[in-house]
């Protein structure tokens, strides 16, 4: 039975295998887990999202029953009656489907209507960026309304569109990855355990010349 400090410690050491080794036999380990949610300018705070995901794709091999009274805690995370901060919340659901799609792909729309709830948007869109990587199609719903977020005002709603759209192969919205080709925001992103800053212009160009490619 592995302490919240031993969890903390693999965290911050960036030890996954570690970590999901003591997972095996520690009951509370989602709890411990989650408690590490809430500061986003801390690195602990998304790798212990990443390994909500993980551990919870290993245990739903066996325990599928268990994994989804998990989901539905978070989700009642989301909701405004529950009393509870829901800032992490589509974030961790993004990674549970990610890491186990067929089990919880009718999660995956449930997902998307968050979207236009303003302190949820971020991470419901990092969550479809996350599962579209892996299942496009459980994301499709998003289709209708992601351009609009290529144009918002904060420059992390553009970076996970862009994202969204390049994985989706959305040609329809070619000219406004186009107009980004130009932006010159930069953006801190969690990506393979570390943060790193990227250069949103960049990445539109990048989706460009995908999406030029796909409409050939």
């Amino acid at each position: 039975m592995a302490t919240r400090n031993e969890v903390i410690e693999c965290l911050k050491e960036n030890d996954f295998a570690r970590l999901l080794d003591i997972a095996k036999g520690t009951r509370g380990i989602f709890r411990i887990l989650i408690s590490l949610t809430y500061d986003k300018e801390d690195v602990v705070n998304w790798r212990a999202i990443e390994a909500i995901g993980l551990i919870a794709g290993e245990r739903a091999k066996a325990d599928p029953a268990g994994v989804r009274g998990l989901v539905q805690r978070i989700l009642w995370m989301m909701r405004e009656e529950s009393g509870n901060n829901p800032w992490s919340a589509p974030e961790m659901l993004g990674e549970i489907v990610r890491n186990s799609p067929d089990e919880f792909c009718d999660i995956a729309p449930i997902i998307v209507s968050f979207h236009d709830e303003e302190i949820l948007r971020r991470g419901v869109l990092r969550a479809i960026a996350r599962i579209s990587e892996i299942r496009p199609d459980l994301v499709e719903s998003v289709s209708p309304i992601v351009g609009d977020y290529l144009r918002h005002d904060d420059v992390v709603t553009r970076f996970y569109a862009l994202l969204i759209v390049r994985r989706l192969r959305l040609t329809r919205l070619l000219s406004y990855g186009e107009a980004l080709v130009g932006d010159k925001s930069e953006v801190k992103i969690y990506e393979d355990r570390d943060f790193r800053t990227v250069s949103l212009a960049k990445i539109a160009e990048e989706t460009v010349i995908i999406l030029r490619a796909e409409g050939k």
